[in-house]
């Protein structure tokens, strides 16, 4: 296990056995250019390029451990981030599970898709499906996720994503920096929705 993985748990960032497992094995070294390399292991947000800059590890184990990933999910990925956060998703869903990742670049696709396929189990289970959307009409309506994590705020206005939740599932969004669960009820009325204003996305 990684010293950062470590210090994550001591912390109370990380908590459940699949998400600890996801950051022992997916190393986020392997996500981040040379220039970064250095800060790769430090819990600091990191440039990914392409206008956007990935959250610090325990932001991203704050928002798994509220997502409650599980073998077999199927899960909407909203922004590619530097592929890490996909790839540790990836692996906790299996080759029973699904990864559907959207957002607006075709280098930044071009990119992430070549550093998630060094995994090998994504390109053995084809686990993963980029996607390119410039509107809302390129976002497939009629698909159904079980949980749906937003790593780019830029999307969190191009859909209404928790239509595309299925009843009793899960979405985690950074909304104006702060964190937002969300568990689409069967009823609307019944919906559950929280934000824990302690912990931003980005430092401010």
């Amino acid at each position: 296990m990684s010293e950062m993985s470590q210090k994550l748990i001591e912390k109370g960032y990380l908590k459940t056995d699949v998400v600890i497992d996801a950051f022992a094995e997916i190393s986020r070294m392997e996500f981040v250019s040379d220039k970064y390399r250095f800060a790769a292991s430090a819990d600091m947000p990191l440039a990914v390029g392409y206008g956007q800059t990935t959250p610090a590890p325990s932001v991203v184990a704050f928002m798994l451990e509220l997502l409650q990933p599980a073998r077999g999910h199927r899960i909407l990925s909203v922004g590619y981030g530097s592929g890490w956060i996909i790839t540790m998703l990836a692996f906790i869903v299996g080759a029973e599970g699904h990864i559907t990742a959207i957002d607006t670049l075709a280098d930044h696709k071009a990119s992430v898709e070549k550093d998630i396929t060094k995994s090998n189990f994504i390109t053995r289970d084809t686990i993963v499906d980029l996607h390119v959307v410039t509107s809302a009409q390129d976002i497939d309506a009629t698909q159904r996720y079980q949980r749906i994590i937003v790593i780019n705020p830029e999307l969190w206005h191009l859909y209404e994503y928790m239509t595309l939740l299925e009843n009793d599932g899960v979405m985690v969004a950074p909304i104006d920096n702060v964190i937002y669960y969300f568990n689409k009820r069967e009823n609307v009325q019944d919906n559950v929705e929280a934000r824990f204003d302690s912990i931003k996305f980005l430092p401010v």
